[in-house]
């Protein structure tokens, strides 16, 4: 299982060792983690993700990552 932090960030200043593009996708990623683990997937489970857009692509990777086996994204 892999381990995530979080971290907060005062204001709208990312820290000097985030990029611009890092700090971007970490609102859509922190929606994918939050929905699969939700969903409670697990290894060799089959997902279903509606919509193929920023969050639907995080969360296929986070899926991915969590162990699914086969995902479907709909989009």
């Amino acid at each position: 299982m892999m381990s995530l932090q979080c971290m907060y960030v005062s204001g709208s200043r990312l820290p000097d060792n985030v990029s611009f593009e890092e700090g971007a996708l970490l609102e859509p990623l922190s929606v994918g983690v939050h929905a699969c683990r939700r969903a409670g997937v697990t290894v060799g489970q089959n997902v279903l993700i509606c919509g193929a857009g920023p969050i639907g692509l995080v969360s296929l990777l986070t899926a991915k990552a969590m162990g699914a086996a086969n995902i479907i994204i709909v989009g």
